[in-house]
């Protein structure tokens, strides 16, 4: 394989690598977060909380009417989580807490809420979330707590109903437009969500959850232009919002801003404060621009800072592996696919494709076979299925197979 080869291979693994880089879900029992208040006692209604993923997934949630939330469907993986709880400045203070889901190792999050301190204040020109109820219908207000506890009950359709109900008792009801996008967003109706969020931000451009929100559907839309337009202006209007970061550059990212998005990542590692979640989510970032610029080498230090942040991160070691081949260590390569595919099954079905490629060069031709076999059955709709199945049928006849 000359070098021009090499390098068209090369560009076209980068487009899978882009693709096909989901973290799996893990199947386990539930874990557990429970919200305490300030003086011990359990909450008496729906609470909502920010819940941030290791891979830069941000959702926003609902407790039960006791304050409690168990993290399910595909949320779930071996990963370090944030929550963060919005203060509501009166009884309790902005509190985070961190977890780390472990396989097969029951998970209970005690979060207990920190004391109003009768100093936070919004910054100016920032909506403080307390005050969105303050001249909402109380009919309006009594069909939104209706939603959030169907959705602390997994009521799915019964809370649609009741988000839609309070918007047509109140249209400017942000708070009830926001979390209905949310809910759309956490049912992947990405489209509905998007829209949905897009009416929160032309109520208020103050309150900056609608407008994260957007940017997160936006990444998942693949819509990376105007995700990094709403991503951008929120962090020209809030620079201080650490939570936009990650989107940011992962927008970015996606429209081959390349020097932009290490610069930002840069700026993020740099921050003292960083959790041990953000940091391994930025160099794993910053490892994936650095593969896609063709600087393996740096790119394999940012990745390897990855994966000892976070070991169980299935996108981290494929990215890994896949700058490892390109350095000529294949044996490390091989290992770092092998633990992704181990991790992330068919939701990093491109480890299987660099598996193909790997063991070909290696001439290990039944491997790459049955690589190349199980990388279309995990992602049938592979860009380049055509490709693979031609590849597979010229090494059955090398092997003799039919």
């Amino acid at each position: 394989m000359n070098a021009k080869q090499r390098r068209k291979l090369w560009l076209s693994v980068c487009a899978l690598l882009l693709l096909l880089t989901a973290h799996a879900a893990r199947a386990q029992a539930p874990p557990a977060i429970q919200l305490f208040m300030p003086d011990g006692s359990l909450p008496t209604r729906n609470m909502r909380l920010t819940l941030t993923r290791d891979d830069g997934r941000v959702e926003i949630v609902f407790t039960d009417t006791k304050g409690k939330f168990q993290v399910t469907g595909d949320l779930i993986r071996e990963a370090d989580y944030t929550v963060t709880v919005e203060g509501d400045g009166r009884t309790y203070d902005t509190t985070t807490a961190n977890f780390r889901i472990i396989r097969n190792t029951p998970v209970y999050t005690p979060v207990f809420l920190r004391p109003f301190s009768g100093h936070a204040q919004p910054p100016p020109g920032v909506l403080d979330a307390a005050s969105l109820d303050a001249d909402v219908p109380a009919a309006a207000r009594a069909a939104y707590e209706q939603a959030m506890k169907a959705v602390g009950q997994g009521e799915t359709e019964a809370a649609l109903a009741a988000f839609k109900h309070a918007l047509e008792l109140d249209p400017k009801y942000l708070r009830a437009r926001n979390d209905l996008g949310v809910l759309y967003l956490q049912l992947n109706r990405l489209d509905e969500a998007a829209e949905t969020l897009r009416q929160a931000v032309k109520l208020n451009k103050h309150f900056h959850y609608p407008r994260l929100n957007l940017g997160v559907v936006l990444n998942r839309q693949g819509k990376y232009k105007e995700a990094a337009e709403v991503l951008g202006a929120l962090r020209k209007d809030e620079p201080a919002l650490a939570g936009a970061r990650l989107p940011y550059a992962e927008a970015l990212f996606g429209l081959g801003k390349l020097a932009e998005a290490k610069q930002l990542l840069g700026e993020t590692l740099a921050d003292p404060g960083l959790e041990r979640a953000a940091q391994a989510e930025a160099h794993f970032r910053l490892g994936a621009v650095l593969n896609r610029e063709e600087h393996f080498a740096e790119a394999a230090a940012e990745l390897e800072k990855s994966v000892v942040l976070d070991p169980n991160a299935p996108a981290a070691h494929l990215q890994l592996g896949g700058a490892l081949m390109q350095l000529k260590r294949l044996d490390e390569a091989e290992r770092a696919l092998l633990r992704a595919y181990e991790l992330g099954g068919a939701s990093v079905g491109a480890a299987q494709f660099l598996l193909g490629q790997l063991y070909y060069l290696q001439e290990k031709f039944e491997r790459s076979l049955r690589a190349f076999e199980q990388y279309l059955k995990d992602v049938p709709n592979a860009p380049n299925a055509e490709q693979i199945k031609s590849t597979i049928e010229k090494l059955k006849a090398a092997l003799g197979k039919k």
